[in-house]
């Protein structure tokens, strides 16, 4: 017979059917109350969480422990009650005839000596309890398992680990609904990758404008935004799963946003899920993920994780750890998507990268005849990024027209200056065959100044040292775009 203190909620045993409830209160399940005078410890609720609850005492004469579980998954809630003044046993018989009454079917049970020695008892209610461990309350033991199909289709199941330390009592309940997975949670702008890419603007954006979504995501229902930025061409190390075959990161050169989330009573498979459905939809192809096991060691997924968080740590959010790495093809600039995403208690982590892929736009600082003036006066040489080539050509370009009339109008002003024109390139290619071409467009642009602007030859002396004088790294386009240039540098004879 129930015993009369213990309430169970009659609605909920005529439908069978679990809810979610507000984690933030740690109240009880609302399918069955605590023990009356019993404290909630600890509540942790995640909807869509996977859940191995022991089906067997736990062998542990060797590592790993050799035990018999039920794999399942769906909205899963924990608790960890402790009562005063009461046996582990009224505390379990009360429990037992609350789950029959609902008609839960047993499937497994152990009472006292029969779940085993201290240590086993002790690991099996670690395995259900909410802080992986139940402490002291392992003395005078009890465990069960048990399942019930609902009325609704969905099946529950439910564990409870009853323990025993000097007057005190402690109960780990688990009590998970195989309801399916909600995957349209993340709403997207597909057309957003095909979008004109955004003319330069002369001012900055609004700082405010910055903690918001970006425009390809929406963000996961009630998530929480803790932190976000967006930056103008900015190069960016992206990492791979740490399954992939090739682990070599990608260097890429675009708008890049990054966005940090937190979402309560959830968890990170769920969360994971949706981000992978929503890039589906929008036409993204995986360049590698991994999830849980397939991410690989605490420290490797971490790695993964800080290279992707805004702080460079994903904090606690390093647990049940789901990683996806995603393109797209755009005509306006390919688009690359990182989501990491891990877990603390009831709470989910997000962080996000997005970058669309463009080219250092150069152009925005005018060249004139005064500014490269005071770069000499200042430098004793000036960096010119406005005389344009074809790749591996030495002819120059008609859109250089603009800097030739500046570094014309220099030389025209200043009588007395006399300059080396020294060409430039990346580290792309062979050193001796860009050290050639970087002489031929030093001669190229003299030739020019000389031919179409009558400068003396006798000022001007063209050299080349290739790539051996970079103004930034070879290992971005953008630091290629910076070694890619010609110098003006003060002789003096």
């Amino acid at each position: 017979m129930l015993n009369k203190y213990l309430t169970v909620f009659a609605l909920l045993a005529a439908t069978f059917s679990v809810t979610s409830f507000a984690g933030s209160e740690r109240e009880d399940h609302p399918l069955i109350a605590g023990y009356p005078g019993a404290e909630i410890r600890k509540t942790i609720v995640q909807a869509y969480e996977p859940f191995q609850i022991p089906t067997s005492i736990i062998n542990v004469s060797s590592k790993p422990y050799k035990y018999s579980t039920l794999d399942v998954k769906g909205d899963l809630s924990r608790h960890f009650y402790r009562i005063k003044d009461v046996s582990s046993l009224k505390v379990y018989e009360n429990y037992a005839a609350a789950v029959k009454k609902l008609g839960f079917n047993i499937i497994f049970s152990c009472q006292l000596n029969a779940c085993g020695t201290e240590d086993q008892a002790e690991e099996l209610g670690g395995l259900v309890s909410n802080e992986d461990t139940v402490y002291n309350y392992k003395q005078k033991p009890y465990y069960m398992v048990a399942e019930k199909q609902g009325a609704n289709g969905i099946k529950i199941y439910g564990a409870w680990f009853v323990g025993a330390y000097d007057n005190e009592v402690a109960v780990q309940q688990v009590i998970l609904e195989a309801k399916p997975l909600e995957n349209n949670l993340i709403k997207i702008d597909a057309a957003y990758a095909n979008k004109a890419p955004v003319p330069e603007a002369a001012d900055k954006t609004d700082a405010r404008e910055l903690a918001k979504d970006h425009k390809l995501f929406a963000r996961y229902p009630n998530a929480y935004l803790r932190k976000s930025h967006h930056v103008d061409t900015e190069t960016v190390v992206i990492p791979v799963a740490p399954n992939a075959a090739d682990r070599t990161p990608l260097n890429l050169t675009g708008d890049l946003s990054r966005h940090v989330y937190t979402i309560q009573d959830v968890s990170s498979l769920k969360v994971f899920e949706n981000y992978k459905q929503a890039l589906s939809k929008a036409g993204f192809s995986i360049l590698s993920k991994c999830e849980l096991a397939e991410c690989g060691s605490e420290e490797a997924i971490r790695k993964v994780g800080d290279k992707v968080s805004m702080d460079n740590t994903v904090y606690n959010w390093y647990r049940k750890p789901y990683y996806v790495l995603a393109k797209k093809a755009s005509d306006a600039g390919d688009i690359y998507v990182a989501i990491f995403v891990g877990a603390y208690e009831s709470e989910v982590g997000v962080e996000q990268l997005i970058l669309q892929q463009k080219g250092v736009v150069t152009g925005l600082i005018k060249v004139d005849a005064d500014g490269l003036k005071q770069q000499i006066d200042a430098d004793g040489k000036a960096l010119i990024y406005g005389i344009y080539f074809d790749t591996g050509k030495s002819v120059v370009k008609p859109e250089s027209k603009p800097t030739l009339d500046a570094i014309a109008q220099l030389l025209t002003k200043n009588k007395d200056l006399l300059l080396y024109v020294v060409g430039h390139t990346d580290d792309t290619g062979a050193g001796a065959a860009n050290l050639e071409l970087s002489r031929q467009r030093a001669t190229a642009v003299v030739n020019e100044l000389v031919k179409t602007y009558q400068i003396p030859a006798a000022r001007l002396q063209a050299q080349g040292v290739g790539p051996y004088a970079p103004a930034g790294n070879n290992t971005s386009e953008a630091g290629k775009q910076k070694n890619r240039r010609v110098e003006l540098v003060k002789r003096l004879q």
